[in-house]
């Protein structure tokens, strides 16, 4: 079993006396930093959704233009 004494002024901190490992007991950051990597990459994937159909748009556009012009130059 491992001996610890709490760190004073740090209520998330201990020291493991066998070792002098300063130890973080907080179990709440770890949750809190892998919800913060999730949205980073569900932020991500929309930005890259995003501009796939942004570019879809511009290509479909220029299709679009290309078909005009040779309408109105067909005249």
């Amino acid at each position: 079993m491992m001996n610890i004494q709490p760190i004073e002024g740090y209520k998330h901190l201990v020291r493991d006396n066998d070792t002098g490992a300063v130890l973080n007991i907080n179990t709440e950051i770890p949750q809190g930093l892998k919800l913060a990597k999730l949205k980073k990459r569900k932020e991500q994937e929309q930005l890259e959704t995003n501009t796939s159909d942004i570019n879809s748009i511009k290509s479909e556009l220029t299709e679009i233009k290309t078909m005009l012009r040779t309408l109105i130059d067909g005249r």
